[in-house]
């Protein structure tokens, strides 16, 4: 599945959300570590609602849907993250679906 993913530079690392996911957000020191705990965070996100019996999120947003979300909701933030690094990209996450119990 490919979710697209916001990420922004923060002051002192980096942030990640999906906006496909509501919740799913995730942070690293590093560009390449917020990349990885992102990735970690979507697959985490939905083998919780998989196993939850929730039904699993179709990943519906563009990159250029992203972006729209992203601008849209910048309203509610704090004037001064407005002028941080943000940029958009697609994630890739295998998810596997839970294999049934055997009765015994």
């Amino acid at each position: 599945m490919n979710y697209s993913v916001v990420f922004e530079r923060m002051p002192d690392n980096y942030g990640a959300y999906v906006p496909d996911l509501p919740g799913c957000i995730s942070a690293g020191d590093t560009w390449k570590e917020v990349q990885e705990m992102i990735r970690e965070a979507i697959a985490f996100h939905v083998e919780g609602l998989v196993e939850d019996g929730e039904p699993l999120p179709t990943p519906k947003l563009s990159i250029s849907d992203a972006m729209a979300y992203h601008i849209a909701n910048l309203s509610e933030i704090e004037e001064s993250s407005l002028e941080l690094e943000t940029t958009f990209g697609m994630v890739e996450v295998e998810v596997g679906l839970p294999v049934p119990a055997e009765v015994s």
